[in-house]
Formats: C-alpha cells, sequence, structure tokens
C-alpha cells in the first residue's frame, strides 16, 4: 500500500506562504495534485506529538514575530527524530524581517544573511533576478537546467559545528561569478561583490532533514519570468519535497519526470475523476500497460511513422512535378491576341465562313506602332456588312478617322459607334 505523505506550513507566525494565497495558486495545485495530505499547524510548535504526525513542515520566514524558545527547541528534536523542514528566507534574511529565524537554523549548521543578492550578468530582466545554470549534483539537482530567484537572501555555512559527526551541510546552489549582495547594516545598504555565494543548502542532522534558500517568489503564480512556472522551479521544489518526505525503505524508487503541462493536467483530472489513490499510480498503470505489450505498440508506432514518412515523400514528388510542369508551361511561347486574329482570319479564308469573334485587344497592347499599321489595312470606303471587317480593320478605320473608342470595347459596339458616326444607325 502507497503511504500517505503528510506536510504541514506554519500558519502560526505572520507567515505569507499559505495555501490559500492567491498568489501561490500553482504551488497549491501542485500539492494537491501530488496526493500530499497538507495540513496548518496555528497554534506554534510546542508540543512534539502533535508535529511528528507529520513527514515535513515548510516554514516561511516570520514577519516581525519571533520563535519562542521552547519552540525552537521542539523543532529541533522534531529533526533531530526523523523530521523534516523546508525553510524559506527572504530579502534581508531576519534583520529586515524583525525575526530570530538564525537561533533555529543555525542548530543545522548554517543561517540567513541579511542581505539581498543580484547578478550583473545572468539574470532575467532585473538583476535581482538570478538566472542560475551550476548546481551540485544530488537528488534535489536531477533534470534540474536552469532556475531563477528573485529578491533572495543568501545564506552562510557555520565555521564550526558542535557535533560534526551527525551534521552534515551540503550547498548544492551558489550564485554565479558575477553576483553581488546588498548588504542591510544599522544605517545603510553596503554593496559587495559575492561569486559563487550560497543560496540553497541541504542539511542532515541525525535522523532529519533540512532544505533552505531565501527567497520566496520560487512559490510565486504572478510572474512566467520568475514564479514556480518558470524553467525548472517546479522541478526543484517537487525534488526538494521528495527528498524531505522520502522513506528509504519504501517499495519503489521515488524520480523526478517533467510531464508536458497538457498531458499533466489531463491526467490529474482523470486521477479525480476516477478517483485513482494517486497520480503515481496512475502513471504504474500506463507503464505496465507499455511494458506488457511492448512489441506491438512499437510496431504500431513504426507504420505509423512509415505512413507518415510515405506521405511525406509522395508530397514532395508532388511538389517537384508541379514544379516541373510550370516550368515546362513557362517555355511554350506566348501568343498574342492578334496572332489568334490572324489565324481566325485564315480559317475564314480558307473556309469561306465567318466566324464571331469572342475576344478584342487590349488597349494597352494597340500600340502607335500598330495604329500606324492599321492604317494601310483599310481602305476609305467601308463595306456594306460591317461584320465582314475583323476588329482590327473597324479600329484601324476608327483610328483614322479620328472616332475614339472605350478601352476593351466589343466588336459589335465599335460597329454601332461607327453606325452613329456616319448616321446610319
Amino acid at each position: 500500500m502507497t503511504k500517505i505523505i503528510k506536510i504541514a506550513l506554519d500558519y502560526s507566525h505572520n507567515n505569507m506562504l499559505t495555501l490559500e494565497a492567491s498568489s501561490y495558486a500553482d504551488f497549491t495545485q501542485f500539492l494537491f495534485a501530488s496526493a500530499y495530505k497538507l495540513g496548518k499547524i496555528e497554534a506554534g510548535f510546542y508540543t512534539l506529538d502533535k508535529i511528528r504526525k507529520y513527514d515535513a513542515i515548510i516554514i516561511s520566514i516570520p514577519k516581525n514575530v519571533n520563535l519562542e524558545p521552547k519552540e525552537i527547541e521542539v523543532l529541533e528534536e522534531y529533526v533531530r527524530t526523523g523530521g523534516s523542514l523546508l525553510i524559506i528566507g527572504s530579502r534581508g534574511g531576519e534583520y529586515l524581517n524583525r525575526t530570530n529565524i538564525n537561533e533555529l537554523v543555525r542548530k543545522f549548521g548554517f543561517e540567513f544573511a541579511t542581505d539581498e543578492v543580484n547578478d550583473s550578468v545572468n539574470y532575467v530582466n532585473l538583476q535581482k533576478r538570478q538566472l542560475l545554470t551550476n548546481f551540485k549534483p544530488h537528488y534535489i539537482t536531477e533534470n534540474i537546467k536552469k532556475i531563477v530567484l528573485s529578491n533572495a537572501c543568501s545564506l552562510a555555512t557555520l565555521g564550526f559545528v558542535e557535533d560534526e559527526k551527525n551534521i552534515q551541510v551540503e550547498v548544492l546552489v551558489r550564485g554565479g561569478l558575477n553576483c553581488w549582495r546588498n548588504k542591510f547594516e544599522e544605517q545603510k545598504g553596503i554593496e559587495e561583490d559575492s561569486p559563487k555565494i550560497p543560496l540553497l543548502i541541504a542539511a542532515e542532522y541525525y535522523k532529519g532533514k533540512v532544505i533552505a534558500f531565501g527567497t520566496l517568489s520560487i512559490f510565486s503564480s504572478l510572474g512566467r519570468e520568475y514564479g514556480f512556472s518558470a524553467f525548472d522551479n517546479d522541478i526543484i521544489i517537487a525534488n526538494i519535497l521528495r527528498w524531505l518526505t522520502l522513506d528509504v525503505n519504501s517499495e519503489g524508487q521515488v524520480i523526478t519526470i517533467d510531464l508536458q503541462k497538457d498531458l499533466f493536467y489531463w491526467a490529474n483530472s482523470i486521477v479525480k475523476e476516477e478517483r485513482w489513490e494517486n497520480f503515481s499510480d496512475l502513471i504504474n498503470v500506463s507503464l505496465k500497460h507499455f511494458k506488457d505489450n511492448y512489441k506491438s505498440i512499437m510496431n504500431e508506432l513504426k507504420e505509423i511513422q512509415q505512413e507518415r514518412y510515405k506521405r511525406k515523400q509522395e508530397y514532395k514528388e508532388a511538389v517537384k512535378e508541379e514544379k516541373e510542369e510550370e516550368k515546362v508551361i513557362d517555355l511554350i511561347p506566348k501568343r498574342k491576341k492578334e496572332d489568334l486574329e490572324d489565324i481566325i482570319s485564315a480559317i475564314e479564308n480558307a473556309t469561306g465562313e465567318k466566324f464571331d469573334r469572342s475576344f478584342a485587344p487590349d488597349e494597352e497592347e494597340f500600340t502607335e506602332e500598330t495604329k500606324e499599321n492599321a492604317t494601310e489595312v483599310v481602305s476609305e470606303e467601308l463595306p456594306d456588312d460591317l461584320n465582314s471587317l475583323t476588329v482590327k480593320e473597324l479600329k484601324s478605320y476608327c483610328n483614322k478617322k479620328k472616332i475614339d473608342l472605350p478601352a476593351k470595347v466589343r466588336k459589335a459596339d465599335i460597329i454601332k459607334i461607327i453606325n452613329y458616326v456616319l448616321d446610319e444607325d
């Protein structure tokens, strides 16, 4: 039976990261879609028994509130005995947020700095949005190529810890070589270069685990350039929660896969509608079906690919033949309307019959040269039957008599115009 993983969010210290906040809607949807059982801690961390039922607790940095000594003691014992914490800081660390979060995290071998980290080269629109591509190999950085952190404070590992045997601290994400930070002091900010500054830390403390980084923006739904859906931000959050809650003795291995968004939403709707136990069951059934029918599925895919290739080749051949036909047509000499008129006249002379012309030379084709030549075609006297003349002869006569004709006029209309001018209509 699949283990139900329980995660709680801290609601007792003016925390900004909550399930109801619309600005973190994508992250909330991800938690529900991942089949985590979610809880809220609204009465503080005063009793170990009440928080021990959770596999992991998410604490976004308290705002204008301190953790009580008793709460720090209970949280340390929670981690020591196998619990996991995800602790999220913010720009300026505990100084700007007026809290004492470092009193807790120093027990795990690190602390939040009172600064804001920027990058003068690798950033998205604003230097405070650092684009990060170099990661230490770890389960959390598996399949991660690029993330962006905005308005983040840095972290610092402690040079000395009392129990090095039971505390292991790793910096998994560092800033680039062009990072600089604004350190917040009592009077004013101090800028200084900070290449390779720590930005995400993983700590193993006795039987428990802790992850910490210095920005809430990675959960945001408000900015596609820097929030939960930007680059691989959603994948690294998924990896963090899995690492924190992973039971190494459980059946199967937890891996990270990058699903297409449309496939994810479709599969998630199926899980809800058909009441699957969780998303993993749907994927496992799909893989089982693929395994059992591997040969037939692959043969079907090959046939589809071959058919697509065949249609593609046929299309290419058809396009090639069409282009060849166009080339042949271009080689055929273009005949003018005058040529067709000559051909019809020759047929009339040979057969003794008269044919009605349904075409007339374009006005622009009737050039000055043709007009001059046309004057020699028709004599001064017109025959009784004007239909016996060609369009060219009629136009030649009109040109000679300075009778204006409309553009692209038909033969019958030319005869009417001539008759009107000669008062014979």
